[in-house]
This record gives C-alpha cells, structure tokens and sequence, in this order.
C-alpha cells in the first residue's frame, strides 16, 4: 500500500502543555478559488504547515493517502488528488524538520496525518487530521472551488495493493 514515513523535529513548538488531551483546533474554513491542481496542492501543503506549525514532536510522523468519501460507495478509496496532497504534505513535512530519530517512551502516540476528501455542492472539502506524540489532535479544513482540472483529479482513483 501506499504508506510514507517522515521525521519531524520539536524545534519551535508553541504548544501549551495543559492543553487537554485529543482537543482539537480547526484551521480556518477559507473558501478559494483554485483552477489548476498545482496550485491548489501547493496552497494547501503551505496553509496546513502553517496551522501544524510546532504541532509535531522529533518522531516519526506517518502520512496516510487521503481518502474519498463518497455518497454512493461505502469503500474507502484514494484518488489521483488524495495521493498527490498526501506527498505534498509529506514533502512540506520534510522540508520544515531536520532528521531527528528517537526511541518513542512508553505510553507516546504515534504521530500520523491523514486526510479525507468530499465533493458537497460543487466545492471541494479538505480535512486535514493531524495526531501528535502528546495525544494531542489537530484539524485543518479548507473549502475550494472545484474546477476541470480539481474534478478529474478527485475521480481518477489510484489503485493501492
């Protein structure tokens, strides 16, 4: 299957240690227009970041494919665009940390992002779940416009073994 595995260090973090356990803060619901599909994976990769910025510890963070949920299928399946924001974000992960390995303590989280894709009313939803070592959880939702190029991407499904 589809799976990446990226290190991110603590370098930074402004998370509050009292904040309780599993909260979750939303990133802002902001409704864009993008036509092409570069654009809008590299919108998306940089917002996220932004809002996750300090969020992970100096483990191994585990980027999951985004999935598509769909009205009229129960399976859970990952499309071109679920594939290409989840490398995105594993790709900005990179990026913003240094290779940092550590033993997990006993009782820590794994640290994974995962996404899920919905088309609802010609607009496409993009949530983001993010789950730190901390047991701290954190989501970034952002609406846009769906144009030819987003639409195609959406329903051009990726076959994962």
């Amino acid at each position: 299957g589809l799976l990446c595995v990226f290190w991110a260090t603590g370098a930074g973090a402004t998370e509050k240690e009292d904040e309780g356990r599993g909260s979750a803060t939303e990133g802002a619901a902001i409704q864009r227009n993008y036509s092409s599909l570069t654009g809008l994976v590299a919108m998306i990769g940089s917002d996220a970041m932004e809002h996750m910025r300090g969020f992970f510890t100096a483990e191994p963070v585990t980027i999951e494919p985004f999935i598509v949920l769909s009205e009229f299928s129960t399976r859970q399946r990952i499309s071109l665009l679920g594939a290409t924001l989840a490398e995105q974000m594993a790709a900005v992960i990179s990026n913003e940390s240094l290779a940092v390995w550590r033993p997990a303590a006993a009782g820590e989280y794994e640290q994974r992002v995962s996404g899920v894709l919905q088309e609802l009313d010609g607009q496409l939803r993009i949530h983001i779940i993010a789950a730190n070592t901390r047991g701290e959880r954190r989501s970034y939702v952002v609406n846009v416009e769906m144009s030819e190029p987003i639409y195609r991407a959406l329903h051009s499904y990726v076959t994962v073994q």
